[in-house]
């Protein structure tokens, strides 16, 4: 019996590894993805106290292929000053959010996705968001890339909506070759 042990364990890690590659095989067989990172730093045109008030955004904008599936995202950060206001009071609750839209390069919008960022703003803390994605099946061979737009409504600027361009992604081509 205890000849047979050995064999019973290889079985058993054979199985396993079946398994394993079988549900490994159910998904693409690749995924490319390209990022580019971008920053700005913004004053706060509501203050102009003795304290630093600029406040430091990056956005990493995302498009990602993965067989014929295409997934435009972003992640928004921010740092905030040390003259940050008090929670509540910072940006207005209309006007203040981000856009990612999935862009056709040369010119074209496939879908933009709005994303509320007042209520995360205001709570006076550094922090990130991924707002809300788009994914698709892409039949075309355009080249496709995600662009992000942020609106700052400061309160207290007496202005609208303050539009913040950042870098968009690299572009990709679409899922037919």
């Amino acid at each position: 019996m205890l000849r047979t042990l050995p064999a019973v364990r290889l079985s058993a890690v054979l199985v396993a590894a079946t398994i394993t590659a079988a549900t490994a095989g159910g998904g693409p067989a690749y995924a490319v993805e390209r990022c580019k990172v971008s920053s700005k730093t913004i004053d706060n045109p509501a203050y102009s106290g003795p304290w630093p008030d600029d406040w430091d955004f990056t956005v990493k904008a995302c498009v990602t292929e993965a067989g014929a599936n295409i997934r435009h995202w972003a992640t928004i950060s921010w740092d905030l000053p040390e003259s940050s206001t008090p929670a509540g009071s910072i940006f207005n609750t209309t006007g203040t959010n981000s856009e990612v839209t999935a862009m056709i390069e040369g010119g074209g919008v496939a879908v933009t996705r709005r994303t509320d960022l007042a209520q995360r703003l205001n709570r006076a803390k550094d922090g990130s968001v991924t707002p809300a994605s788009y994914s698709s099946h892409w039949p075309s061979r355009e080249r496709l890339f995600t662009d992000v737009i942020v609106f700052l409504d400061w309160k207290g600027d007496g202005k609208g909506p303050q539009k913040l361009h950042f870098a968009p992604s690299p572009s990709l081509p679409g899922s037919a070759r």
